[in-house]
């Protein structure tokens, strides 16, 4: 009889997503087995089946067990994605996800040492960062003119997110909100701490115009 998916097999393919994001890749079948509290017998019969079904790879020496995206798609893993959506000219709507994404990690280019950085205030809703809203920051002391980064302002240990510039001996530093003024300071005098390469939306977006 050929193998099949049961209630088990299932729990085995959401153990194996879990264990991937706690230990940052993909576990043996011996961490697999301890985690679970099953013999490593039993494991491997298990594993067999959910590799002839497509549900799971093996990868190094170790065989440590990958999930494929057959399984990450049955698992729910991430957020489904539903194709594409025109800003120009339309396009057909999709009725089903057609992938999903394994994280929001996998998803935003998250690299280590990069860090999330809670918003405060409307400096810069111009370009949809609100009061509320999560930025996500990498590390860096230089930024190109324009970009919007995480600056360390004279006066104590207050940090600001605006788009930064330089000019000769002035730190500018400029925010998407007409009715915020621009800062300058002594260039000397400002840390850029980071650069802004991403957000997360917790705020309600204006879907209407105003005036």
């Amino acid at each position: 009889m050929p193998p099949r998916l049961t209630a088990p097999r299932l729990k085995l393919l959401q153990s194996i997503h879990r264990l991937t994001d706690a230990h940052g890749g993909p576990p043996s079948a011996a961490e697999l087995a301890r985690h679970l509290g099953y013999s490593e017998a039993t494991i491997s019969i298990h594993l067999r089946a959910l590799t002839e079904l497509g549900y799971v790879t093996r990868h190094g020496m170790r065989g440590r067990l990958q999930l494929t995206e057959k399984a990450l798609a049955l698992v729910q893993v991430g957020i489904p994605i539903y194709g594409q959506i025109a800003a120009g000219l339309p396009i057909p709507a999709e009725q089903s996800p057609d992938r999903v994404t394994p994280s929001l990690d996998a998803l935003l280019g998250v690299q280590p040492g990069d860090f999330l950085l809670q918003v405060s205030g409307e400096s810069m809703t111009g370009i949809g960062i609100m009061d509320g809203d999560y930025v996500l920051v990498r590390p860096t002391s230089e930024v190109h003119d324009g970009e919007v980064a995480v600056v360390l302002i004279p006066g104590g240990s207050d940090a600001t997110l605006k788009r930064f510039y330089r000019f000769v001996d002035t730190a500018i530093l400029e925010s998407e909100n007409p009715a915020m003024a621009q800062l300058r300071f002594p260039l000397a005098e400002v840390t850029v701490q980071g650069r802004m390469i991403g957000k997360l939306g917790r705020s309600v977006p204006r879907t209407a115009r105003r005036g």
